[in-house]
């Protein structure tokens, strides 16, 4: 694909992906869309390998977020490897963000992994009984029933919930491109969200 460097500068923006990489993905790619999944799917890779480091996550901070009518409020453990990404604009900009997102969605999970297995099984139970699923071909049954699972308890856990910036991606991809981005994993220990008058 042809591209001037006013193109470059404008996938980096978009993207956040270094000067190299956008020139690389500019010049392996057929179109600007191709571009754009290109470093996305070379953000996400980095991103994993960060994750399956298994590197201690010990540094970070605890964040906070009130309202401004003080009816609803976010405390948020927001953890990293190094203290010196703790304290870069970016990791705070995500804690702020992740605030925003619980205070608005109100999810009751941090991830899928979280969710308590007797939630699991009553959801799986009530799935199990719905009659649409006598119409799933029995080797596709857990498949399907898994599906439905993730799908509806996924509006209770806030890293699948869609961003409310950004409904095309999700808060998960937010954390995602902001490991990529620091070269650290970072992992949201927890969070409680309290509003005005609710046990």
């Amino acid at each position: 694909m042809e591209y001037t460097a006013a193109d470059v500068k404008k996938l980096r923006e978009e993207t956040g992906a270094t000067f190299a990489d956008c020139k690389n993905a500019l010049t392996e790619a057929k179109s600007w869309d191709d571009a754009v999944k290109y470093l996305e799917a070379r953000r996400d890779k980095k991103a994993e390998k960060m994750v399956t480091a298994g590197r201690e996550t010990k540094e970070g901070g605890v964040f906070s977020y009130v309202h401004h009518n003080n009816r609803v409020g976010v405390l948020i453990e927001l953890n990293c490897n190094t203290d010196f990404v703790a304290r870069g604009e970016g990791f705070r900009n995500l804690a702020s963000e992740l605030a925003l997102q619980i205070v608005g969605v109100a999810p009751k999970y941090v991830s899928y992994e979280d969710v308590p297995a007797d939630v699991l099984d009553a959801a799986r139970q009530k799935f199990a009984e719905d009659p649409s699923m006598e119409r799933v071909p029995e080797a596709r049954k857990a498949e399907v029933l898994e599906g439905k699972l993730k799908k509806q308890l996924g509006e209770q856990v806030l890293l699948m919930q869609p961003w409310i910036k950004d409904e095309s991606q999700t808060v998960g991809d937010l954390v995602r491109k902001m490991i990529a981005e620091t070269g650290e994993n970072i992992v949201v220990r927890r969070f409680s969200r309290f509003a005005l008058g609710e046990e």
